[in-house]
């Protein structure tokens, strides 16, 4: 128990928890508000939790067991736990809580084993407590089991990271051989960085291998690598359960370490508790946000841009300012024009000097005593007057027009052009603007009676000047109005415009106040909750009556049931590990293959003499040929990680493969019998050429979005790559080959093509040495050893994870052409994708092949804890398989490591662990059956029906020997027409109706691919779009989010690719059984016409194989912009299921594309292959003609040439004796 002290703080823990549970209750927040509450209930009953997690095969389950010391969980190298399962000290029970039904309560004695089935059922349940009486566990402590990170499944993820937080201390379980990668960095990143403790343990470091790498530097590594990912762990353990012994396992420290633990848990548990509380915060926060997130979106969209609220006040402001100026304006405008055009017309200065002169003596002329003359003064004086108006009209006409005229036209011009009125009408009207007047104006402003005076005159001048000035004025007046009226029209769609804009501010105003309001409301309800955990906790009403209500809990009480295990498991006492068995209906020859040679060459030596026997010579010859020179290709196929190249070794007996230290640059090694122009130990190295190296890095480039042209622009671009700093789990296969490139160009650039003869010593260098590796395409060693001496080649592919694209295409001919394929898993490790992606292939052909020719081993199976383990764990991998599409498996247990041990003598009988032997043996039995007995058989099968038709044919030719000379005269000419009619049947090509039938079976099979790939496509947009890649610190999400849908582009169009090559093999398939009964159907109407005539069997046809590029390359990934656009942030994207609106869009974006992707590849296949079924067809009919040409040539010798009749039954009688086992 905790002190009072301590009590009474855990008692205010309570109620803050209470208060936080009610707020997170009223805001609807159930998901974190039930997390609180567990927290209630850990606080409650004093639970110091110290949570197991990590990879599913790391031996989480085991170490528990272990450090409880006894197997209370479930324990294998499969995945086993599906739930949370908690373990602690106390009354002997085991409580089970349903995700939908009431909890259960097994009280003991209850079956063990039948609660180890409800730890595996992660459907149907929660979690699990098992409560167990043991000193091992002090009362409080609570030891917490969670489903591996690194499965498939996100409810396992989800389960695990959703219970954490009742965590006060995580050990975080890795395998040896996994503890790299990228997940066990971010998971524990993410651990730190939420503040819990995290101690790190390498298990199973059973599996190091100190002549490899010395523990000191693999323990450095491993330090390293977490200081460089910056993830704080306290402590790291590396342990073996398996073996106690080795000088580094440290399962004694973290033993001890944990009673420290144990005793300390006073101290961590308050710390622990609100280390738990601030993240449920920060998640409850989130929440929140996701609650406004609608909202919020829906505001954001009503939202031209981010900005602040005072900007948008002052915006407001501008704009009503700007509303206010124009309304004013035009009244400012008049006024200005009105002061400007009297300014113009005050100053326009029309009666200099000389006009007014001009004035003078026209006022002067229209004086009473004025007279011209002495004679007809009446008429001349009536001339001089309308000449001295006339003089005056012209001159004041000349000064309006320069000095007002003009004026007035400019500031009109001008007024126009300063208020932009790009207004044509106008304009003209302006620069056309005048008053007309004519003289008897200048003569009506004179006043009756005026003298001429000097004020006078000037009087005039100026009624004059005013005169114009008026008419000036209203002129210029009228033209403005048109003017004020066409600026007022503008001036109205301005305003128009500027209150709409003032509108839009104004609803901007409101959005964003609202958006602004939303996030303070949530802050405060934060800064409220934080406050509380910090602080005092507001009173409310109830508090302990509601606390006990919160962490009581009711269970139906159940007895266990008392017999064998429950769950739904496959009953491995099923699976004999040392037994096998054998498929029915083998063939039944058991001749040896010396024999078989023998009685071919028996039987040339016996018929080259016989006339029409040339085919069958040439025939017998080959078939001999081909069993004296036997050659079996082996395809040994599996991850990079599976031990492939030390089963390689194995099989050899020697240790003669190289472990690669990359996946990536891993190299096809041929393993080939020695010949004389290439005895034992002569290596050959294919190097790439400049174009395959060009191709590798544009693959590898385009994850860094580089794209280059050429390879020295590819060298270039390499560089630039390598300065990246960070790079995630995608990329870091093609950093490593781009890496290995650039340090090893300089010394093979020249090379680059060749073909090199090297020896042994070099061979490590071109397959182990990365810099060396990447350059090379493949390799054959000549090594002579137990399994060439077979005849067998050994094809050591590279691993199925593999970075070059090429490598896809060759490991398909491999599976299509290869005698036998060999897949090599490793015991404890789930299949990867890559693995799963070859097996789907597998599968998908494997029913095509007339044999069986596909062997799977477990290997490392030495790692197995028990028989009963073993057999589970090959049920699991059987059971896989089959879901792949691979029924009925050939499946061996084996260790590699031990069986090379045995061949070189090096093997300890008495240290095999629980395996009696290593497994090679039994393997090897079954493997060397199928390819000595069952494809050796065969071919011998094949070689005898050859006699057969000989001894038929001479039987034949005996017959028509013993006829007499009417008899032979008559069966020549019958048997010439026959000769004749059977000729007809091979003139006819291949026909439309065998194409339709080629075109049909092609776009059936290519129409389902369709179906299946989108029946694919969810898996492989989770798998693409994981928690993993999208976590809330990454800090370029638009790249994230692009790398995602690189991938998932990636999978659906390297899917496409094999789909299409399984789709090739099928046709071929079809269109070789067409060709079967075509031969079937031509032997048949030969035979009704000439019942003797007899073909040797079709040989199958050799294909030239398609070739299919991944589909989906170079998109333009704006067309998903709208699907991508879906992800707002992690939590809503994982949590709250939006990922299914990305899923539902990019699905439907990429229908289009796939089926344009098969839509060509249906031309390519139904163009290729007609053109290879047309020229097969050729071929079948050319090959019968030939063998019925030359049979009836030799029935027609026999007819008219004299035969040795006597020779020919010699022979018989020989083919009997040759024959007679086999026809018995």
């Amino acid at each position: 128990m905790i002190d009072t002290k301590e009590t009474l703080s855990l008692q205010q823990w309570l109620r803050k928890l209470l208060y936080i549970y009610d707020e997170m209750t009223k805001k609807g927040d159930c998901v974190n508000a039930e997390k609180v509450k567990q927290l209630m209930k850990k606080v409650n009953n004093e639970e110091f939790v110290i949570a197991f997690c990590g990879h599913f095969s790391a031996g989480k389950s085991s170490m528990i067991n272990e450090l409880i010391g006894e197997p209370i969980l479930p324990s294998s190298p499969i995945p086993t736990s599906a739930n949370l399962v908690k373990v602690k000290s106390g009354r002997e029970c085991a409580r089970v809580y349903y995700k939908n039904e009431p909890a259960i309560e097994y009280s003991a004695p209850y079956n063990y084993d039948e609660i180890k089935s409800f730890c595996k059922d992660g459907d149907a349940i929660e979690s699990i407590e098992i409560s167990h009486r043991t000193d091992r566990l002090p009362h409080g402590i609570v030891i917490m089991d969670t489903p591996g990170i690194d499965s498939t499944d996100d409810a396992h993820r989800l389960a695990t990271e959703s219970a954490l937080h009742l965590s006060d201390v995580v050990f975080y379980t890795m395998d040896y051989n996994h503890v790299q990668s990228e997940l066990n960095f971010q998971f524990t990143k993410e651990l730190t960085d939420h503040g819990k403790s995290v101690y790190l343990i390498v298990n199973q470091i059973d599996k190091h291998r100190e002549e490899e790498l010395s523990f000191t530097d693999f323990k450095q590594s491993v330090v390293q690598a977490f200081r460089d990912w910056n993830v704080k762990v306290e402590e790291i353990f590396f342990t073996s359960l398996k073996q106690p012994d080795l000088p580094y396992n440290e399962f004694n420290r973290l033993f001890n370490f944990l009673q420290t633990l144990f005793h300390e848990k006073d101290e961590r548990f308050v710390s622990g508790i609100k280390t738990a509380l601030k993240q449920l915060l920060r998640d409850h926060l989130f929440f929140l946000q996701e609650k406004d997130a609608y909202e919020e979106e829906q505001l954001k969209a009503r939202l031209h841009d981010e900005i602040k609220l005072e900007d948008l006040s002052e915006r407001i402001n501008h704009i009503e300012q700007e509303i206010k100026a124009v309304e004013k304006q035009g009244e400012k405008i008049e006024r200005q024009f009105t002061a400007e055009l009297n300014n113009v017309l005050e100053h326009a200065y029309i009666m200099p000097f000389e006009t007014r002169e001009l004035a003078r003596e026209f006022l002067e002329s229209l004086q009473p005593d004025f007279k011209v003359g002495l004679f007809f003064t009446k008429a001349k004086t009536a001339a001089e007057r309308e000449k001295r108006l006339l003089s005056f009209y012209e001159d004041v006409k000349e000064k309006v027009r320069t000095n007002m005229e003009w004026h007035v036209r400019e500031l009109l011009i001008r007024f126009l052009k300063e208020h932009n009125m790009e207004e044509h009408e106008l304009l003209q009207q302006f620069q056309q603007l005048t008053v007309p007047f004519t003289e008897e104006m200048l003569a009506r402003i004179v006043k009756k009676g005026a003298g001429v005076t000097g004020d006078y005159i000037l009087t005039y001048t100026n009624d004059v000047a005013n005169e114009f000035k008026r008419l000036y004025r209203n002129q210029a007046m009228r033209l403005f109005e048109q003017f004020i009226m066409k600026w007022r029209e503008r001036a109205e769609a301005e305003i128009k415009a500027l209150q709409s804009r003032l509108n839009q501010e104004q609803e901007q105003l409101r959005v964003q106040a609202r958006l602004e309001e939303l996030s303070q409301l949530r802050k405060e309800a934060y800064e409220k909750l934080i406050e509380v955990m910090e602080g005092d906790v507001p009173l409310q009403e109830h508090t302990e009556e509601r606390i006990a209500g919160l962490v009581a809990e009711t269970f139906v009480i159940r007895a266990s049931k008392q017999q064998e295990n429950t769950a739904n498991v496959k009953k491995t006492e099923e699976r004999q590990m040392n037994e096998h068995e054998e498929e029915s209906g083998k063939t039944a020859v058991k001749i040896e293959t010396e024999k078989a040679i023998a009685d071919l060459y028996h039987t040339v030596d016996l018929i080259k003499d016989v006339k029409g026997m040339k085919r069958f010579i040439t025939e017998l010859n080959e078939k001999a040929q081909r069993l004296k020179n036997r050659s079996f290709t082996v395809a040994l196929f599996g991850a990079f990680s599976a031990g492939k190249s030390s089963f390689a070794n194995a099989l050899i007996g020697e240790k003669v493969l190289p472990v690669s230290p990359n996946p990536t640059t891993a190299t096809i090694n041929k393993i080939v019998p020695p010949t004389v122009d290439n005895p034992h130990g002569t290596v050959i190295v294919q190097l790439k050429t400049r174009e395959q190296i060009l191709k590798d890095l544009q693959t590898s480039l385009r994850y860094f979005n580089l794209k280059p042209e050429t390879l020295d622009e590819a060298f270039e671009l390499s560089k630039k790559a390598l300065q990246i700093v960070s790079v995630d789990a995608r990329e870091k296969p093609h950093y490593s080959f781009i890496k290995a490139v650039v340090h090893g160009y300089d010394a093979l650039q020249n090379r680059l093509g060749e073909m090199l003869r090297v020896d042994l010593e070099a061979f490590d260098e071109y397959v182990a040495d990365e810099t060396k590796a990447c350059f090379v395409e493949w390799i054959e060693l000549y090594y002579a050893c137990p399994l060439t001496e077979q005849g067998i080649t050994l094809v050591d592919t590279p691993g199925a994870d593999s970075v070059n694209a090429r490598h896809t295409g060759v490991a398909f001919e491999y599976i299509k052409n290869a005698d036998a394929v060999l897949f090599v898993t490793y015991y404890n490790h789930a299949f990867s994708k890559a693995d799963r992606e070859f097996l789907i292939q597998l599968g998908r052909v494997k029913d095509t092949f007339s044999m069986d020719k596909m062997f799977f081993i477990v290997n490392a199976s030495d790692l197995a804890h028990s028989h009963d383990e073993l057999n589970n764990v090959l049920a699991y991998v059987e059971e896989q398989l089959v879901r792949f599409g691979i029924r009925n498996p050939r499946l061996y247990p084996l260790s590699s490591r031990f069986a090379l041990e045995e061949k070189t003598g090096k093997r300890s009988e008495a240290s095999y662990g629980i395996l009696s032997e290593s497994g090679i043996r039994r393997f090897e039995a079954d493997f060397h059956h199928f390819i000595i007995d069952e494809l050796t058989a065969l071919a011998i099968t094949s070689a005898y029906t050859e006699i057969k038709r000989v001894r038929k044919i001479i039987a034949e030719y005996i017959a028509e020997a013993q006829l007499d000379i009417n008899a032979k005269q008559e069966k020549l000419q019958k048997i010439m027409q026959e000769q004749e009619e059977i000729k007809k049947l091979f003139n006819v090509g291949a026909t439309e109706t065998d194409f339709n039938a080629l075109e049909q079976e092609t776009s059936e099979l290519v129409y389902y691919i369709k179906q299946r790939i989108f029946l694919r496509f969810g898996d492989w947009f989770k798998e693409a779009f994981n928690p993993a890649v999208l976590r809330e610190d990454v800090r370029d999400i638009k790249k994230a989010l692009e790398s995602c849908l690189q991938e998932l582009l990636s999978s659906i169009g390297f899917d496409l690719a094999q789909e299409m090559r399984a789709t090739s093999l099928r046709v071929e398939n079809f269109i070789s059984r067409q060709l079967q009964e075509q031969f079937a159907r031509l032997q048949l109407k030969a035979a009704s016409i000439h019942s003797g005539i007899a073909f040797s069997d079709l040989e199958n046809y050799e294909f030239e194989s398609l070739e299919f590029e991944i589909g989906l390359q170079n998109m333009n990934l704006s067309r998903f912009k709208k699907a991508l656009a879906h992800y707002k942030n992690a939590k809503s994207f994982f949590e709250l299921d939006q990922k299914r609106f990305m899923r539902e869009e990019l699905e439907k974006q990429l229908q289009e594309p796939v089926s344009e992707y098969l839509r060509e590849n249906e031309r390519r296949l139904l163009h290729d292959y007609r053109e290879q079924y047309e020229k097969a067809i050729k071929m079948l009919h050319y090959y019968l003609e030939q063998q019925s040409t030359e049979y009836f040539a030799g029935l027609i010798s026999a007819l008219t040439e004299p035969v040795n009749i006597d020779h020919l039954q010699m022979i018989e009688s020989r083919l009997n004796d040759i024959l007679g086992d086999v026809d018995a």
